[in-house]
């Protein structure tokens, strides 16, 4: 009904028939996403037996070491019955007893056990970490513990895409393993790299987020942008030639997808690689590629795919900051330009001016999830981003002479060492600062939306000069403060 109601005004040119026209098509939107929504909850959902039952389940991610077991996630594929297998289809996270043969998992890998799978649910007291609705939104229906005689890997599926790249990904962690770096510089490496953090102490994951680094940790758009300017360099040469110029874009767009895949498609990575794709589409048929509009394509698909993302942190951030950018920064490259500064000045103000919108665009949802704020993230943005460019250049340099067998990696990883463990010690020291970290409690979903509408009614005003953006911003600051004292 909303839909033919849109068909009927879509014509009529009235302001007022416009505006109708944005309510009917926000009407729509809603209903669809509600919609999804709930399909994506009933296809998660699932009557498990209270009793123990014999399942066959097949491994869809690496095993992932725990203090106490090791956690595996699962597809279970049936359960057997008086009636014998029925059909299960359902995600489960298995918490193995940590043994030699749970650390030889592979994804792809099928196994059989014997256990009592349970709906999540919460078995502590902490208030502020739902761990029940956190397994849900990454599409898990169930838990189970196994201990070593509970279980038995009977052998291996057909691997999928997704599964060889797993594997791959696996293979690449035994190389990190088996190299000289040292435990810190190892763990760092990996998570910039190849997304894992597994190697990660808790030291150098305190030291990244005190200092207002732990974003670098996380595969984002930053890492795939880096990614895609080393393609596009590399080859450079391909465009030259006459009618290839298609090959080349393409390569690119299946390397970032094959990454994207590798890593686990965490919901920054595939709105990164997604928005580079209509990129490089848009500029191949020559039309716009950098408006607001890219983005609410790329968030409106990854919605449509898996709905659940918008309850995902790293999506919310990712897009948030990328709207930020994609919104203020042209203000600012514009107001470089006006000023004719020289490079070495430019690039670290570029810096200055991309930190301080993307935290425009994220602190809000950053206080009301962790309930913390780095005071120089600043600074430490100028120390990371350039670390973070030359570092993925050079391991892409170093992972080209490891697997080519030439002797110069040695020095190379050297090199990279001394850099990562430089890295490791400024953000520790900047972590240590007086006052490094403000921790703001109780902060609320409601004081999160009064924040992002005093930051969009005040950049309309100062942007695009419109007095009535001031009120509505004092409006929601007085609002804020309500809602935060009271």
């Amino acid at each position: 009904m909303l839909v033919g109601a849109m068909l009927c005004v879509y014509e009529l040119r009235h302001a007022t028939w416009r505006m109708v026209y944005g309510i009917l098509a926000s009407g729509v939107f809603l209903l669809l996403g509600v919609g999804c929504y709930s399909l994506s909850r009933d296809n998660i959902s699932y009557g498990w037996p209270s009793e123990e039952h014999v399942y066959e389940a097949r491994v869809v991610d690496s095993p992932r070491k725990r203090a106490r077991s090791t956690l595996c996630m699962m597809q279970v594929g049936a359960m057997a019955d008086s009636a014998g297998w029925t059909s299960v289809q359902r995600k489960v996270f298995v918490y193995m007893e940590s043994t030699e043969a749970v650390d030889s998992l592979l994804p792809g890998d099928v196994v059989c056990f014997r256990g009592k799978v349970r709906r999540p649910q919460n078995f502590t007291d902490d208030l502020d970490f739902d761990y029940a609705r956190y397994v849900t939104m990454q599409g898990v229906s169930g838990t189970v513990y196994l201990p070593s005689s509970q279980w038995k890997r009977v052998g291996e599926g057909h691997l999928t895409l997704r599964e060889r790249l797993l594997r791959f990904r696996l293979y690449l962690q035994e190389h990190y393993m088996h190299s000289t770096f040292s435990d810190d510089a190892l763990g760092v490496l990996a998570a910039l790299t190849l997304g894992d953090k597994r190697l990660l102490s808790e030291e150098i994951r305190a030291a990244y987020s005190d200092a207002g680094a732990a974003h670098v940790l996380a595969l984002s758009g930053l890492h795939v942008g880096v990614i895609y300017a080393m393609l596009a360099f590399m080859m450079r040469g391909v465009v030259r030639q006459r009618g290839m110029r298609w090959l080349r874009e393409l390569l690119i767009i299946g390397v970032l997808w094959a990454f994207a895949l590798m890593i686990g498609m965490s919901a920054s990575v595939v709105r990164a690689v997604f928005m580079c794709t209509l990129y490089i589409l848009a500029r191949w048929i020559s039309r716009d590629s950098s408006s607001i509009s890219v983005l609410s394509l790329a968030a409106f698909v990854m919605l449509l795919a898996h709905p659940l993302y918008l309850f995902d942190v790293s999506f919310q951030l990712s897009f948030m900051a990328m709207a930020a950018i994609l919104w203020l920064e042209p203000y600012a490259e514009t107001f470089l330009h006006n000023k004719r500064l020289p490079w070495l000045l430019a690039y670290p103000i570029g810096i200055i001016g991309m930190s301080l919108v993307a935290q425009l665009g994220t602190f809000p949802l950053a206080l009301y999830h962790f309930g913390t704020f780095p005071t120089y993230f600043l600074l430490t943005n100028l120390v990371v981003i350039p670390y973070l460019n030359i570092v993925l250049l050079l391991t892409v340099a170093w992972w080209a002479l490891v697997l080519l067998g030439v002797p110069l990696s040695n020095q190379l990883g050297q090199l990279l060492q001394h850099l990562t463990q430089w890295m490791n010690d400024s953000l520790a020291s900047i972590g240590q600062w007086p006052h490094a970290v403000l921790h703001i409690t109780e902060y609320s979903a409601m004081a999160t939306m009064f924040t992002y509408l005093l930051i969009l009614f005040l950049a309309l005003y100062l942007t695009k000069k419109w007095p009535r953006g001031l009120v509505l911003a004092l409006a929601s600051l007085l609002g804020l403060l309500v809602t935060y004292l009271f």
